[in-house]
């Protein structure tokens, strides 16, 4: 018997459509932790005859796409790579495209261009992931956004001067309330609503909070994690533990942390918890207690996993930073470890902390069967911690262990 799909009912095959055309269904998940993810838009149905491409090509246009364009070429990489925003297409396919309902279009006035411009096409549902990459810029490089010009145009595409609903005006407009303190910046076409854009300006003008709040703001997310923690809420108390990092331009995504904006906090803390130190120093204070108490998390949930990967990530970059020793292995011998006792008498703020690293990622070591790693650390921890009575007689029963082999 042969199958014919015409025969389907009329609304089966206009799911088919959205399911084989949408950008959902066309998303593929990157190929690792650093790559953004990809699309790849299955288009063979709109060439299987004249009835099907009509019938699916309303469900391709059901997509809202949204068209880049600035006349710096290296500017398509670096929110591909650095802001892990996916990008559909670029070159001459993007600047053909025309079946976008957002065109932004990024220049500097007073930078001379060549007259070239480069354009990329992107989902609607990453174009917050495109502000974000933005505004993390513009942060980390003070004085960025001031010399940009910002201009976008809203359309219908397919009925032009249809007005656009105001729900998907606010959709493709509020990102746009991440990038702040342009040279210039306006907003064109589809009959924009005036509650809309006001709306925007609102959020633009609203400034960034400074580093002193964004560090006063994730000091009292970790002290709610830390609440959270102390009465068995793990869930809860990981959570915060997130919005504290969030708080401080640092994502997480799984067993992925991304750190932004570190030029923001180069200047001397002018008030709050860390007042009087340098805001990245305080960062880097926070981002070790952070880590600390997630691996005292993850050891109260028994995952011995995770606390073992939190904390021995942290290690390794605080010996690379140290030594430039990169390498993944804490066992070895113990005179690898040299640069513990050396470290100890840097009077380093966050030593507490570090050595509560130590001790708990050997802990979860030892449950995970890495009896040198767990030794090593256990006696890394008691350098840092010479008055920490629970790692203090850990280290004895270890010995008593050598002695009597």
């Amino acid at each position: 018997m042969v199958f014919r799909f015409l025969d389907l009912p009329a609304e089966i095959r206009d799911q088919i459509y959205h399911e084989v055309l949408s950008c959902d269904s066309a998303r593929r998940p990157p190929k690792n932790d650093d790559e953004p993810a990809s699309y790849k838009f299955n288009l063979e149905i709109l060439r299987a005859n004249r009835h099907i491409y009509h019938e699916s090509k309303k469900a391709f246009q059901d997509n809202i796409f949204i068209k880049i364009t600035t006349p710096w070429v290296e500017s398509i990489g670096h929110i591909s790579s650095e802001g892990r925003v996916p990008i559909i297409t670029t070159g001459p396919q993007a600047e053909k495209f025309r079946s976008f309902h957002l065109w932004v279009w990024i220049d500097a006035p007073g930078v001379p261009q060549r007259g070239i411009e480069y354009s990329m096409i992107i989902c609607l549902d990453d174009l917050s992931a495109f502000t974000r990459m933005w505004r993390f810029s513009n942060l980390n490089h003070r004085g960025l956004n001031p010399h940009l010009r910002l201009k976008i145009t809203l359309q219908d595409p397919h009925v032009p001067d249809r007005k656009i609903p105001r729900a998907l005006q606010i959709r493709l407009l509020q990102p746009f309330g991440d990038v702040k303190d342009l040279y210039s910046f306006s907003v064109h076409g589809a009959k924009v609503l005036p509650s809309v854009e006001e709306m925007l300006k609102k959020e633009q003008e609203t400034p960034d909070p400074s580093p002193e709040q964004c560090l006063e703001s994730a000091a009292a997310l970790k002290d709610a994690g830390n609440k959270a923690l102390q009465v068995g809420d793990y869930t809860t108390a990981l959570q915060q533990y997130t919005d504290s990092f969030a708080a401080i331009h640092i994502t997480v995504s799984g067993r992925k942390r991304y750190i932004h904006a570190d030029g923001y906090y180069i200047h001397e803390l002018s008030s709050g918890p860390y007042k009087g130190l340098r805001g990245d120093y305080a960062r880097l204070i926070l981002r070790i207690k952070l880590v600390a108490n997630f691996t005292q998390t993850y050891l109260k949930m028994r995952d011995w996993e995770e606390a073992r990967f939190w904390g021995k990530r942290s290690i390794v970059m605080f010996r690379t930073s140290l030594i430039g020793d990169d390498s993944d292995d804490l066992g070895g011998e113990e005179e690898k470890w040299a640069w513990i006792k050396e470290s100890a008498t840097m009077g380093f703020p966050a030593r507490v902390d570090m050595g509560k690293i130590l001790y708990r990622t050997a802990l979860a070591s030892r449950e995970l069967g890495y009896q040198q790693e767990m030794r090593n650390l256990l006696r890394a921890a008691a350098v840092y911690l010479p008055h920490d009575e629970v790692v203090q007689d850990a280290n004895r029963v270890l010995d008593d262990g050598n002695a009597r082999k």
